[in-house]
């Protein structure tokens, strides 16, 4: 299920290419699915589903628009976190990708993959309403909704599999991901068409998640009204998506419903995700003028001290795009004034900092933030830009490395590695870093080719030999895999 309001030709085919993807590989692996409540439905097992996802996510990045901001990537990662430990997940291994939209969407894909558009957070009012999203597409993987619907359709599964399958296989050796579109085109119906049915399951152990991690009940029939209030205005676009994925009287009222019996009244938003909102609300301004306009004015409407701490944010981060560094660490400071623990506002200074060229003061801060919060992301990723900016490569290198720690499968630490290992002149490190970096991005053959680079300049280190053969097999193994689906 898709929650979604406006999405480009791209984006659609690309969603559209993980429920058909991750379909048509289950029912290619074992014809008949058995009942999941069935001991023998480990025939398709959740580790088969990881490494499927993994395909996925990797012919994912190469065609959607990310929204490479790591402190929206940390504040998502351990919401989502914090709510998938009271789902039914059995595998909780999650694979959070942020996309560049202003869409009001969200997907799941088998293998622990959640996506979840910008406009999500844009348009939820409350972080309850965003939770309720959230735990709907965490209810999609925990009941495995895809293998449940190649169940009801495997008479007409393998076909259907071997049409997208080569499409796809197509698109990964041509670098070219138009090539999926007729398959897609041709199974469009028939992967959609059992929308109603997971959905309204969907919604009933989305919402008990939900209440479980703690979240206001309302949140989601608040959704609901508000994603049908949006449809409404979007004209006949939305009508399409509607007709596949309805949004019916009845999953609104039996939200409504469900909400009404949960008594309690203090649910209130985490300061967090004001602030994370705020960030994606500048990022859709069209110039940083406007925002500077609009922050002002919202602050002169400032009551309470957490309005005054979300404004000030706001207002500040706005200013930095408007490059008055100066104004826009006033404002930051005010707010820590208010919230001198709050770790998103001292990020801030760190980022406002780095963006003004203050070199020195933006590698003190991040030295100290890193020392009270070790391994943080958000923190690593821009201390090691500050780092890299004063050419302390060697310092630079060793906190992404550290990051990678936990984080071996985040193409942008791999992309800054890279730099990094460049212009310090490490250069076989420099090609095995772009090549992992295109390896996470599906662009399996500029991988091959920087594992070369790298080998080439291995002499005779038979360690590093090994490894860098040993790394191309597995990428020309990852290539083989798409195609023998087909």
């Amino acid at each position: 299920m898709t929650w979604n309001k406006t999405l480009s030709s791209t984006l659609k085919r690309s969603l559209l290419l993980m429920t058909l993807m991750t379909s048509s590989l289950q029912v290619v692996s074992e014809e008949s699915l058995p009942e999941l409540g069935d001991t023998s439905s480990s025939a398709i097992s959740l580790d088969s589903e990881y490494r499927l996802g993994r395909l996925y996510m990797a012919q994912l990045r190469r065609s959607l628009p990310d929204l490479q901001d790591p402190i929206v990537q940390d504040y998502t990662e351990h919401l989502i976190y914090r709510v998938g430990e009271y789902s039914q997940l059995q595998d909780r291994r999650l694979n959070i990708v942020l996309a560049r939209d202003k869409g009001v969407n969200a997907f799941a894909a088998p293998g622990g993959i959640i996506g979840v558009f910008a406009g999500l957070i844009y348009h939820s009012e409350t972080e309850g309403q965003f939770v309720s999203v959230l735990a709907h597409e965490l209810a999609h993987l925990s009941q495995r909704h895809f293998a449940r619907n190649l169940q009801r359709q495997q008479d007409r599964s393998i076909s259907n599999a071997l049409i997208l399958l080569a499409s796809i296989a197509v698109a990964a050796s041509s670098n070219n991901p138009e090539a999926v579109v007729a398959g897609q085109q041709i199974l469009t119906q028939q992967a959609l068409s059992y929308s109603r049915t997971n959905e309204l399951e969907a919604d009933r152990i989305g919402f008990l998640t939900m209440i479980s991690a703690g979240f206001d009940p309302e949140g989601q029939p608040q959704m609901f009204e508000k994603l049908q209030a949006l449809s409404r205005l979007s004209g006949a676009n939305e009508l399409e998506f509607l007709r596949s994925h309805p949004l019916t009287k009845r999953r609104i009222s039996e939200s409504r419903i469900r909400a009404q019996e949960i008594k309690g009244s203090n649910y209130k938003n985490s300061l967090e995700f004001e602030l994370i909102k705020q960030r994606i609300n500048i990022g859709f301004f069209k110039t940083s003028r406007q925002a500077v306009t609009q922050l002002k004015q919202e602050q002169r409407r400032a009551k309470t001290e957490r309005q005054k701490i979300i404004s000030a944010y706001g207002l500040g981060l706005a200013l930095s795009r408007d490059n008055k560094y100066s104004e826009a660490l006033d404002e930051i400071r005010q707010a820590l004034k208010l919230d001198p623990e709050n770790l998103i506002l001292q990020t801030a200074l760190l980022e406002i900092h780095l963006n003004a060229g203050n070199g020195l003061e933006a590698v003190g801060v991040g030295k100290s933030l890193l020392e009270m919060n070790p391994s943080n992301y958000p923190i690593s990723m821009l201390y090691a830009r500050a780092l890299m900016n004063q050419k302390q490569y060697d310092e630079a290198e060793e906190v992404l490395k550290t990051l990678l720690l936990k984080r071996k499968e985040d193409p942008q630490i791999w992309y800054w590695l890279a730099e990094v290992q460049g212009l310090a002149r490490k250069i076989i490190g420099l090609h095995q870093s772009r090549a992992e970096y295109f390896y996470l991005t599906g662009n399996y053959d500029r991988s091959i080719e920087h594992l070369r680079y790298a080998l080439e300049l291995a002499g005779n280190n038979f360690q590093l030999n090994e490894v860098l053969q040993t790394k191309i097999e597995n990428v020309f193994a990852t290539k083989e895999e798409l195609k023998d689906f087909t």
